[in-house]
């Protein structure tokens, strides 16, 4: 790809339009200078260059034709031609197929030492292989954008990559490693007065230090969120966030402070097939589990279910997972399998790691209960190899250690050493060093 200097440029459209030298000449503008600039011997003014660059737009909409450029593109030098085009044509790119455009980029980035541009074309990879779900490939490349970004003090993508970087680690399940860098990007989020990360962020170490245990800090995190948050413009996102809020009361056992919540949430929704109320009900109904009121739980599940059925399929699987933990807890093991049956295959259609998981425990619950060891055997494998893709290290590490267990009780010491091998191969897996 060949990048022009201004004067390149300028005699490079002129002929493209067909028009003379003399046709851009104006007030200040003769036609020797327009020879001078286009043979390099002289510079445009900002001014010439949008005067230049109007002619340029008339002739061309004569033409039919859709230019629609302006002084500051004919003043580009050849790297900053080269930097637009590369940013252009890394919008193009959305697909795992499109990621064969980079290599184009990356040469180009390297031959006019564009930094920002390889950056933003590792960002753009951690982009496409986190919406395919494939998060240790999209954090090892954000990795990459943050060590040229933080080495060559580019602060505006911070906040967006050490943002992703924690939903890589949440997305694995590695919720303490990522309040690091949901840290750091809220940390640049304030520099740069970056508010879309800054709500991000909050609510995403909001949920991690649910998950970790820190249910008081969690609500800290929320109210943070909470005051920059635009409720009515991003009402989904609100209810989210006062969900993690009312769940880290019911952490704390503070259950008619979580229903209060989730029921005004409840009030505020007008339309009974808004697929958000599908959500609050299977909260609402794991808080009346908790609460050991099975009859209320159940109520509000099937409810859950109903609507998801119908009107949100992709998340179906959660409430039929935690309606599945309740038939546990009533001693109904058969409905129970069902379900999880069910949850655990609409979970792995969508790569939902959390759900895979938590499914595949209570699946291996039940088969205890019904005393079928090969069948918690094949659930384990069945895991541990999602799992070991999906580049989750510590649960495949733990269902690696599951299985090596189950076979000692089964005196099967071959197929124990096999997964206890498995295990140290794990452990010694060499990892991005922070």
């Amino acid at each position: 790809m060949e990048f022009l200097t201004p004067g390149e440029r300028v005699k490079k459209i002129r002929k493209m339009l067909k028009m003379k030298q003399r046709e851009l000449q104006s007030e200040n503008i003769t036609r020797g200078f327009i020879s001078m600039i286009e043979s390099n011997r002289t510079t445009m003014s900002r001014e010439t260059a949008s005067i230049i660059a109007e002619k340029f737009n008339k002739r061309a909409r004569e033409l039919g034709i859709d230019l629609n450029i302006d002084g500051d593109y004919l003043l580009m030098t050849p790297a900053q031609e080269a930097e637009y085009y590369c940013i252009q044509k890394l919008d193009q790119i959305n697909t795992l197929e499109d990621l064969n455009e980079l290599k184009e980029i990356f040469k180009i980035a390297d031959e006019y030492k564009l930094k920002r541009v390889t950056a933003l074309a590792y960002i753009k990879i951690g982009d496409v292989m986190y919406k395919n779900q494939h998060f240790q490939e999209a954090f090892i490349n954000y990795h990459k954008a943050l060590d040229i970004l933080l080495l060559n003090n580019i602060k505006e993508q911070l906040p967006y990559v050490y943002n992703m970087l924690g939903a890589c680690k949440v997305a694995l399940l590695e919720s303490p490693e990522a309040t690091m860098y949901f840290h750091k990007a809220l940390e640049y989020a304030e520099e740069i007065n970056d508010i879309e990360i800054k709500i991000k962020a909050s609510y995403n170490n909001a949920l991690c230090y649910r998950y970790i245990g820190k249910p008081t800090v969690s609500i800290d995190y929320i109210e943070k969120c909470l005051s920059v948050l635009d409720k009515e413009k991003d009402f989904e996102h609100y209810v989210y966030a006062k969900s993690i809020e009312a769940n880290s009361y019911r952490d704390m056992k503070e259950y008619d402070k979580a229903l209060e919540i989730f029921r005004g949430l409840v009030e505020e929704i007008k339309d009974n097939n808004n697929p958000l109320l599908g959500f609050l009900y299977t909260n609402i109904g794991e808080i009346y589990m908790e609460k050991n009121d099975f009859e209320k739980s159940m109520e509000y599940l099937n409810e859950a279910e109903k609507i998801r059925r119908k009107e949100d399929k992709n998340l179906l699987s959660h409430t039929i997972i935690e309606k599945a933990n309740l038939y546990i807890k009533m001693g109904l093991y058969k409905e129970a399998r069902s379900l999880l049956e069910e949850g655990i295959e609409i979970s792995y259609r969508n790569k939902d790691i959390e759900y895979i998981v938590k499914g595949s425990y209570l699946l291996a619950e039940v088969y205890k209960k019904l005393g079928n060891k090969q069948a918690i055997i094949e659930t384990y494998k069945r895991l541990a190899n999602i799992l070991q893709n999906m580049g989750s290290k510590k649960e495949t590490l733990k269902t690696y250690i599951e299985l090596a267990l189950l076979y000692i009780e089964n005196n099967d010491v071959s197929n124990a050493k096999y997964f206890l091998e498995k295990s140290r191969e794990v452990i010694e897996q060499k990892t991005i060093k922070k």
